[in-house]
């Protein structure tokens, strides 16, 4: 293997320019004549130009002394098979097949680590040196990453091969955090954790003493790439993970694509964190993680608002989710803004949430942007969410206050080409005992479609276009301004099937239930004003239609609509719904 890798370096070496990278595009045009076996293993093995054309050295770790039966560490040998390759300006690491025991694998600018097929690098748990990083938005001191590296460029992991560890036994290690419960919010990484937020609120950063407080619970990420340029993992298979899957905190140019994770349920094993970076691919990947599975972050709370780097110019597309939290995570770090983000076909199996945006007040930042289109969705907890009142462990809920920099802003969001089946309309994080649901002893009520929106900043430019839900809860919105619903069809057994109180300017445009029930309204609306209620179908054994509050109706605009079938096209009534 390592003879044909040299063959596609050296042929790939002659035909690149030397000023600069080539593009995938002229790589293939220049690459047209040649042999298609040859073009074919390119592709398979996802050889990036940057790293074909620069590095002409291909080590196996075997001459180094890796051991292949995993009966010895093999540390030394990665890390002298790297420090190899850097002193050559750059090469290909080479993992043939064979079980390999490794500590940290420490990367270096201008290498491949090609993990071929048949080959196994396994981290057990272990305690390791503390480095900067961040965790949840807040920079921090934790342990090293098991494979990453800082102010890398040109680095890519590639391959068909597994990169597996232990879950439980970093937990067993490291220790548990605490669970919330009726009787204490408590915390996702331990009351030290909770101190020095709460300690970062008055003054950021705080010392390195304060940070080592709260460094023992902490868990490394599996793979973290800070403050790096032109990254790429292709084709890895993960089996396990000891915290963070992938984490990019502070790069650009990144890529993640053909990618298998399979974490689930360890705790907070969530799959690709996109952490206050720019200019990213994700696609084609397959994921089944402990937590939420493609996730952006730009930062929290006032150590956030200092850093101020935003999570922007992003795509994701042709990927599969399976259980863990949520598929499509935006937030809720949005301190330096979440901006410019496009997803396409993506198909949640499972998931408590599909699509979640959450932030929560002195978060500041934001998210505005946002294009997500063609999801599907079956037994997901809480399809769509879109919330500025996210709480996680150990935190309690912000009283309102003036409207300041630390008032989130979402703004410009369109969810589209949605069908979604079996909604349990309730989130179960039972499988994690570190988790937001023992927190109330409130008996949820099912919601499919959630918008939460501040008073004193409601939500901005939210239009959902072409969604039909089928499940429990129908749609509830309050807090938004020109909230838009273009032929949304919530199909439910219980209550109105769209629900809004406070939402100012509403369209809504072909809203309709095959599923009425006579003793909830389809549409109930609270102080609504201006609300339209446009070209919408009442079908056969629908009760009442629209339904608001006495004196509320002459506020409400209603055009074109087919409201025959209903027994009560409107009403004015002090009703109370769930």
């Amino acid at each position: 293997m390592s003879i044909q890798l040299q063959r596609i370096e050296r042929v790939a070496a002659q035909k690149a320019p030397s000023r600069r990278p080539l593009h995938n595009s002229v790589l293939c045009c220049n690459l047209i004549r040649m042999r298609g076996s040859l073009i074919a293993l390119i592709v398979m093995i996802g050889v990036q130009p940057y790293a074909a054309g620069q590095n002409r050295t291909s080590l196996n770790i075997l001459d180094y002394g890796a051991h292949r039966d995993g009966t010895a560490n093999s540390t030394e040998a990665f890390h002298s098979a790297i420090e190899a390759a850097k002193a050559a300006g750059g090469g290909t690491v080479y993992v043939p097949p064979g079980s390999y025991t490794t500590g940290p694998i420490e990367l270096t600018s201008n290498l491949v680590l090609y993990i071929e097929a048949g080959a196994t690098i396994r981290f057990p748990a272990q305690r390791l040196p503390y480095a900067r990083g961040r965790v949840q938005g807040i920079e921090c001191l934790q342990p090293i990453p098991l494979i990453g590296g800082t102010n890398l460029q040109n680095v890519s992991i590639v391959g068909r091969g597994v990169i597996t560890t232990e879950n439980a036994d970093w937990v067993k290690l490291m220790g548990s955090a605490q669970a919330a419960s009726g009787t204490g919010r408590g915390s996702a990484f331990g009351l030290a954790w909770d101190q020095l937020r709460e300690l970062l609120q008055t003054k950021t950063p705080q010392s390195d003493e304060e940070y080592l407080k709260a460094a023992p619970l902490l868990r490394p990420d599996l793979v973290r790439f800070t403050d790096c340029k032109n990254v790429s993992i292709e084709g890895i298979h993960i089996v396990g993970s000891s915290f963070w899957t992938f984490h990019f905190l502070y790069s650009q140019d990144i890529i993640v694509r053909g990618v298998t994770q399979q974490t689930f349920p360890g705790i907070f094993t969530g799959g690709i964190y996109i952490d206050s970076s720019r200019d990213v691919l994700i696609s084609d990947c397959n994921l089944d993680n402990g937590d939420d599975a493609i996730v952006l972050k730009a930062g929290k709370d006032a150590d956030g608002l200092r850093i101020n780097r935003p999570t922007e110019n992003v795509a994701i597309s042709n990927c599969i989710v399976h259980r863990g939290s949520g598929a499509i995570v935006l937030g809720s770090e949005t301190s330096g803004w979440i901006r410019h983000v496009a997803v396409s076909n993506v198909i949640c199996q499972g998931t408590q949430f599909g699509i979640n945006i959450k932030s929560e007040r002195g978060r500041g930042g934001g998210v505005e942007g946002v294009r997500i289109d063609n999801m599907t969705m079956e037994d997901v907890g809480r399809p769509i969410s879109v919330s500025q009142f996210y709480m996680m462990q150990g935190e309690t809920p912000s009283p309102q206050e003036p409207v300041s920099v630390r008032t989130p802003t979402f703004r410009d969001i369109a969810i589209s080409h949605v069908t979604i089946n079996h909604a349990r309309g309730i989130i179960d994080f039972s499988w994690n005992p570190i988790s937001t649901t023992h927190s109330s002893g409130e008996k949820p009520v099912p919601v499919m479609i959630n918008i939460e929106g501040l008073p004193e900043k409601p939500i901005e430019g939210l239009r959902l276009y072409d969604i039909v839900a089928v499940g429990a809860g129908g749609l509830r919105a309050s807090g938004a301004v020109g909230l838009e619903l273009h032929d949304v069809q919530a199909n439910t057994d219980s209550g109105p099937a769209f629900s809004a109180h406070d939402c100012q300017g509403m369209e809504l445009v072909g809203v309709t239930t095959r599923t009425p029930v006579t003793d909830a309204p389809v549409i109930r609306l609270e102080r609504c004003t201006g609300a339209v209620v446009r070209g919408s179908r009442a079908f056969p054994g629908t009760g009442t239609f629209l339904s608001v509050p006495p004196g509320e109706l002459k506020s409400i605009h209603l055009e074109n609509n087919s409201l025959q079938d209903a027994r009560i096209a409107t009403e004015e009534a002090a009703r109370t719904f769930e």
